[in-house]
């Protein structure tokens, strides 16, 4: 079989054509990233004009799901805009020709007709090479002198060593896709959750190398850190493909749904915001909060004579979790966790609710504590709440931040810093002067 993606309103007799959008001609109406086509099913898949419809991780899944269903030695046809022609198209026309230019760049604002996401060939390359295709060629050519096309041809190897490693990143993909594991519409988690299965495609091809099953053990026990939902998946799939015994996969397995039940990675979340609130100290407690964490697992997997202990002990601290704040432990989820608190700060600033304000700041400072402007309003609410040996000591952290952390215009910061460090010590009457910081750019 033969598939065309995205046909539109274009019926290619020799191919199934599916489209997400457009049922006029569709033998079927269906998503390029939830393909419903069993594993190397499809001798061809031709995708004309489809991916730069996308967001940049839509493409990536899309990819992955051709990559599942084509057979090996199968054939994948991509054509997507040359952005990079058809920038010099606009630069080298004239108004009415750019108009043209324009619409080939960003689509058309009909339903599914816009362009999210152009890609430069380069990129597009490197991510067909991470998915496992091989013999990737391109060619560039006009559509007419306006619009520059890139066309891709490229295969799924032939060889089943060669597939193996490949097809298992890309049936997760599939399973990710389809349990509704993945918020293309939260690029921050995306890229996430997008690196941990690099991470785990790269244990994978070491471990076809060196057959070691601590490999796949010890990157099971770091995602049960980050995001237990995907061991449950990654299970699933080794558990045939005699990595792991029998016992370990029940071990890890038991130790993975306790987790997901006990929601770690807010457990983790909520040991992070327990740790001193000092300047500068985010990555040490961060490290430190991993390596408990790791430890707590293995002896979760494999001590069976601590295992009731270590259980006892994270119900205990499940029952101080007031509420999830994260789906996803990492240092990039923090932070912007800690952002949203921020904004939220800042906003209670300008309304002259201070309490709120200082409150949500302090949330904050909590899950990132290597951010000066957090520190910088903190000391600033202070003054208004009329605690002046508080607000000295938090100046005194943020100029401690601002002394080594690199932001452009330091020292005029500084300067300012301790400008309204120098009025409270001297007569406390800086009151009217304080108001609330966002960022540095407007700082000369």
């Amino acid at each position: 079989m033969k598939i065309n993606v995205g046909c539109g309103k274009k019926f290619e007799s020799e191919y199934f054509n599916i489209d997400f959008y457009e049922d006029l001609i569709a033998d079927k109406i269906m998503s390029a990233i939830n393909l419903e086509f069993e594993d190397n099913s499809c001798e061809e898949i031709k995708a004309i004009q489809i991916i730069e419809h996308l967001t940049y991780f839509e493409a990536i899944y899309a990819l992955n799901e051709f990559f599942r269903v084509l057979q090996p030695k199968g054939n994948l046809i991509i054509e997507i805009p040359d952005l990079a022609k058809a920038c010099q198209s606009f630069l080298n026309s004239n108004n009415e020709q750019k108009k043209q230019v324009l619409g080939w760049i960003y689509g058309v604002p009909d339903k599914g007709l816009q362009h999210k996401f152009c890609f430069p060939p380069y990129l597009l390359t490197e991510i067909l090479e991470n998915i496992g295709f091989i013999n990737i060629e391109t060619q560039n050519f006009f559509n007419h002198e306006l619009i520059p096309i890139v066309r891709f041809e490229c295969n799924k190897p032939e060889d089943i060593k060669n597939i193996e490693v490949f097809q298992i990143i890309a049936i997760i993909h599939k399973i990710l896709q389809s349990d509704n594991l993945i918020d293309f519409n939260n690029s921050i988690l995306v890229r996430e959750q997008e690196d941990l299965l690099l991470i785990f495609l790269t244990e994978l091809l070491e471990f076809q190398k060196r057959k070691r099953k601590e490999i796949i053990i010890n990157i099971l026990i770091e995602f049960l850190i980050k995001w237990p939902p995907l061991v449950k998946i990654l299970l699933n799939v080794l558990k045939d493909k005699n990595i792991l015994s029998e016992m370990e996969i029940k071990h890890i397995q038991n130790a993975t749904d306790f987790l997901i039940q006990l929601d770690f990675p807010n457990i983790l979340c909520n040991s992070i915001k327990k740790a001193p609130i000092n300047p500068g100290i985010q990555g040490l407690v961060f490290n430190s909060v991993e390596i408990f964490a790791k430890n707590i697992i293995k002896k979760l997997i494999f001590n069976s004579e601590e295992r009731e202990r270590i259980i006892n002990k994270l119900r205990i601290l499940s029952e101080q979790i007031n509420y999830s704040e994260i789906d996803f432990f990492s240092p990039k989820i923090l932070e912007r966790k800690s952002l949203d608190y921020f904004y939220l700060g800042i906003k209670a600033f300008h309304k002259e609710n201070y309490k709120l304000a200082f409150k949500k700041l302090l949330e904050a400072i909590k899950l990132n504590r290597n951010d000066f402007l957090i520190f910088w309003n903190l000391s600033k609410l202070l003054v208004k709440l009329n605690r002046k040996n508080e607000a000295i000591k938090y100046y005194k952290k943020t100029l401690r931040l601002a002394r080594i952390t690199k932001i452009d215009k330091n020292q005029i910061i500084r300067k300012e810093i301790k400008k309204e460090l120098n009025w409270l010590r001297k007569n406390g009457e800086v009151s009217q002067r304080i108001k609330p910081i966002m960022s540095t750019a407007n700082f000369n």
